[in-house]
């Protein structure tokens, strides 16, 4: 059985069935600039399709929250064709979202679907 083609498909469907606009920012490296000194990152972003399982507010205490988001990407060339980490974020719903977890990530020959924590505050 070859696992990328029974289940690469199906992590598209998942996520196209709940389909949810967002914008993944990767954080591609860093760059010097000579002129300034400076050291800047590197960034590429993709306009894809996410499986929005939930969000939850959490109080800090105070006026305070801490926002949290799960969700699934797909990782097809329609997707997010790259392995995500822990510098990408997110913008949903008016928000950005940073990445602090990735579990689980499945992977055959390739990268087939992730699942990620992100929070914003």
């Amino acid at each position: 059985m070859d696992i990328d083609l029974e289940f690469g498909p199906l992590a598209k469907e998942l996520v196209d069935e709940f389909a949810t606009p967002i914008v993944y920012t990767r954080v591609a490296g860093t760059s010097y600039d000579p002129a300034t000194g400076e050291v800047t990152q590197n960034t590429e972003t993709y306009n894809i399709n996410a499986g929005i399982l939930f969000t939850s507010r959490t109080e800090e205490g105070g006026v305070g929250e801490t926002r949290e988001l799960n969700l699934w990407i797909d990782h097809t060339a329609i997707g997010f064709p790259h392995l995500s980490t822990t510098a990408d974020s997110v913008d949903y719903f008016g928000a950005v979202w940073k990445v602090i977890d990735i579990t689980p990530t499945y992977q055959s020959k390739g990268l087939i679907a992730s699942k990620l924590m992100l929070r914003c505050s």
